[in-house]
């Protein structure tokens, strides 16, 4: 993952690559629309968004039609969208993050800035965990 507001060129970089012994993926917010997939067997291949090829349950996070970017700000669109209709359907499974996500959030970060500073990996503490 790389992140960066400051490296000369860059305006608001998120970026985040998955790499496995098959294949990869990697994701550029400067290049919301699209999705590397690098495999060891095959060619390499490049998935733009495109909502008329979005399976139903991902079509609901896909407003615009291809070729038109929906990026970061879209994202507090649909957490929102989700919450109020949570309020009218209160019975739902909850679509949206909650509070524990939060903590395993800061439970991630805080593993990584314990791992920076002992130079060394730890483990990322469970929710609940005292320790």
């Amino acid at each position: 993952m790389t992140a960066s507001q400051v490296s000369a060129g860059r305006k608001n970089r998120l970026s985040i690559e998955i790499c496995g012994t098959r294949a990869s993926v990697a994701w550029n917010q400067e290049r919301p629309d699209e999705l590397w997939v690098g495999r060891r067997d095959t060619a390499n291949q490049l998935f733009v968004k495109d909502p008329s090829l979005l399976k139903p349950a991902a079509l609901t996070y896909a407003d615009l039609p291809g070729g038109h970017s929906e990026g970061y700000d879209d994202t507090f669109k649909q957490v929102f969208r989700r919450f109020y209709g949570s309020i009218a359907a209160p019975n739902e499974a909850r679509d949206y993050p909650q509070f524990t996500d939060g903590v395993r959030q800061l439970n991630i970060v805080n593993a990584a800035l314990e791992s920076d500073r002992t130079r060394g990996w730890v483990e990322v503490r469970a929710l609940g965990s005292k320790s």
